[in-house]
C-alpha cells in the first residue's frame, strides 16, 4: 500500500486551502433534509458557485461516488493505451469531520477500506483484515469533501475564467452547470498555498521550489477544466469533474504525447445517517 505526501494530494485534487463559510438557509426542506433555495434566473456563474458551495457546506452528511483515471496513449515506448484508475464510494460526516470509503485500484487488483476518524487515517486491504494507521502528515487519495467546497471558494480569484453552461440533469436532478479554468501561476504564488506546501518548515527548500517550477512549466500549455453541477432546488453539489490534459515532450526517437487526468465525484444523497467508528484494533503502518 502506498501513500503520498499531503502536499502532492492537495495539488492533484485541485489545490485546496481551508476557509470558513457562513451559510444563510431559506425556504422549506426537501426529502433529504436540505433547504430549498432560489436564485434569480439571470444569476451569474460566480453567484451560483458561491451560493452552491455554501449550501453544500451546510449539509450534515453526504454519500459520494468517485472515479479517478490517469490515461497514457500509445507512444514510441508502448503500443497500447495504459490507464491507472481509482474508484469507489463513501460517506462524509460534516459534524465530526469523519469519513469512510471502500475503493479499488483495478490495475493493481487491490481493494481496500478507508476510515478517517478524529483526524487519524486507517485502511485495510482485506475484509475482516488488519487495520493500519497512517502516520501524521501522510494521506491516501481520498476525496476531502469539506476541502472541495471551502477551497474552491477560496480560489475564486485565481481562475482565468468562470462560465455558466447550459443547465443539465445529473442523476435525475435538474442542475446548474458551471465551468472554471484555473490560473495555476496565481495559485502557486498564493501565500496560503505556499504555507500549506511548506508545512512546519521555515522556508521552502531548493528541491521543493524546483518541483513547483517544473509543475508550472508543465501546466503552461496544459488544458485544465473544472466543472460543477449544482442542484437547482437546493444548490448543493451533485457532481464535480476535473479534466487535465498535459503534453509530454518528445525527443528524436519519440513524438510528443498527451496524458489525461480525469477526476469525477457524484453526490447522490445528503443528510443520511452516517455511523463511522474507530477501528477497534490497528497497527501503525511502517511501509
Amino acid at each position: 500500500m502506498r501513500y503520498r505526501p499531503r502536499g502532492s494530494i492537495i495539488f492533484v485534487a485541485g489545490l485546496f486551502v481551508v476557509i470558513a463559510l457562513m451559510v444563510a438557509a431559506c425556504g422549506d426542506s426537501t426529502s433529504e433534509g436540505l433547504m430549498k433555495r432560489e436564485l434569480p434566473e439571470n444569476a451569474t456563474p460566480e453567484k451560483i458557485m458561491l451560493d452552491g458551495l455554501n449550501a453544500t457546506d451546510a449539509a450534515e452528511s453526504l454519500h459520494y461516488i468517485f472515479d479517478y483515471s490517469f490515461i497514457i496513449p500509445p507512444t514510441g515506448q508502448q503500443a497500447y493505451t495504459s490507464e491507472v484508475a481509482l474508484n469507489g464510494e463513501g460517506d462524509y460526516d460534516a459534524n465530526s469531520g469523519n469519513a469512510q470509503a471502500h475503493m479499488a485500484w483495478p490495475s493493481f487488483e487491490i481493494e481496500f477500506d478507508y476510515v478517517l476518524y478524529d483526524g487519524v487515517q486507517y485502511y485495510r486491504t482485506e475484509e475482516n483484515g488488519t487495520w493500519y494507521e497512517l502516520p501524521a502528515g501522510s494521506s491516501l487519495s481520498i476525496p476531502s469533501i469539506s476541502e472541495i467546497t471551502r477551497n474552491t471558494a477560496e480560489y475564486m480569484d485565481n481562475f482565468q475564467k468562470i462560465t455558466r453552461l447550459e443547465d443539465a440533469t445529473v442523476n435525475d436532478r435538474d442542475c446548474y452547470h458551471i465551468a472554471m479554468v484555473p490560473n495555476f501561476d496565481a495559485i502557486m504564488e498564493n501565500q496560503q498555498f505556499l504555507d500549506m506546501i511548506q508545512g512546519d518548515e521555515e522556508q521552502l527548500d531548493d528541491e521543493t521550489l524546483g518541483k513547483l517550477e517544473n509543475i508550472k512549466e508543465s501546466l503552461k500549455d496544459a488544458s485544465v477544466n473544472y466543472e460543477y453541477w449544482f442542484d437547482k432546488e437546493t444548490l448543493v453539489l451533485r457532481r464535480t469533474l476535473y479534466n487535465i490534459e498535459m503534453v509530454e515532450p518528445g525527443d528524436e526517437q519519440n513524438p510528443a504525447y498527451t496524458v489525461k487526468l480525469i477526476m469525477e465525484i457524484d453526490f447522490p444523497v445528503y443528510n443520511q445517517q452516517v455511523d463511522i467508528g474507530k477501528p477497534e484494533q490497528s497497527m501503525m503502518y511502517k511501509g
